[in-house]
């Protein structure tokens, strides 16, 4: 195993005090309310030095939301690992979504200050570093619907229909959870129980393409309990409260 320089172990304190003081920057004035000088204010760092590891504010705003998706992925990963059918396994790494998302907000906001425009203003090894995150989620969804179709719970199709049930599945999860989030979901629709409703609108797509267990035919909501029981029991409890395997219908 390569070991670290004390001079390199010092850098790398040094990126994570600047990024620690830059996210609660960001969290408390937005991405607008911070700038290279507050952050090295903040950081008690001569302004040379923060531009000498990161470019930008956006590099350290991109640095900020690959630490956070590398986190939720580790809970998607822990979902898809569910020994169960395949649609459950899908299940349970949209839980690890769900209780990533609600127990960590900080982190949703990070993430949603991160995209679009930001981007391009980064270094390319920052974004790099980002784009591998959200292809790690695509390879793990992925994998549960090529598993789907193996095991004959999904009829064979080509790539491209996989690819369109995991583009629109994560379209709705991403878009779903960004919508509650924002409060749009409650005071625009005047919507309750916004997540019970994206969460009967996925089993409905998953019906119309066939993806067995249907929901008429599978106790998902056993499915979840059972999830939440043996893969998310600390989180699950932290959010629902002790013993309260089946969520917000407790």
């Amino acid at each position: 195993m390569h070991r670290l320089s004390p001079k390199q172990t010092q850098l790398l304190q040094r990126d994570e005090e600047i990024l620690l003081v830059a996210r609660v920057l960001v969290l408390e004035q937005g991405y607008y309310g911070v700038s290279m000088d507050r952050i090295a204010k903040a950081a008690n760092c001569p302004k040379g030095t923060v531009y000498h590891r990161f470019a930008s504010k956006e590099d350290i705003l991109v640095a900020l939301a690959t630490a956070c998706l590398e986190r939720r992925n580790d809970m998607m990963a822990r979902g898809a690992a569910f020994e169960g059918r395949p649609r459950e396994r899908f299940l349970a790494l949209a839980e690890g979504i769900s209780l990533y998302s609600r127990l960590h907000a900080e982190d949703s906001q990070i993430l949603h200050n991160a995209m679009g425009p930001v981007h391009q203003k980064a270094s390319p090894l920052r974004v790099a570093a980002l784009m591998e995150a959200e292809r790690q989620v695509i390879r793990i969804a992925r994998g549960i619907l090529a598993e789907s179709v193996r095991v004959g719970d999904l009829a064979a199709g080509d790539d491209e229909l996989l690819d369109e049930i995991v583009l629109g599945s994560w379209g709705l999860l991403e878009g779903g959870f960004t919508l509650i989030e924002s409060g749009i979901a409650q005071q625009a629709l005047n919507a309750k129980e916004p997540l019970s409703k994206v969460w009967r609108y996925f089993n409905r797509a998953a019906d119309a393409y066939g993806w067995r267990p249907l929901f008429s035919e599978w106790d998902y909501e056993e499915s979840l309990a059972r999830i939440r029981q043996s893969v998310f029991p600390e989180e699950s409890q932290r959010l629902y409260g002790e013993g309260q395997w089946y969520g917000d219908r407790a």
